[in-house]
């Protein structure tokens, strides 16, 4: 079937809550590529196994 913009919701909703809580709130304007890549995996390690969800 072809894509439709719900599919796209659940990383969506990742994505926002990655650069709220992962860079917003650390205030990361000035970045390089490690830094992004040390901070997407420690938020990726925090949201499965620390943050509790509802869901």
């Amino acid at each position: 079937r072809k894509g439709m913009p719900a599919d796209n919701a659940p990383i969506e909703s990742f994505h926002s809550s990655l650069k709220s809580e992962g860079f917003y709130l650390h205030h990361l304007t000035n970045t390089t590529t490690a830094i992004v890549e040390k901070t997407v995996r420690e938020y990726i390690n925090y949201n499965n196994n620390i943050r509790i969800q509802l869901k």
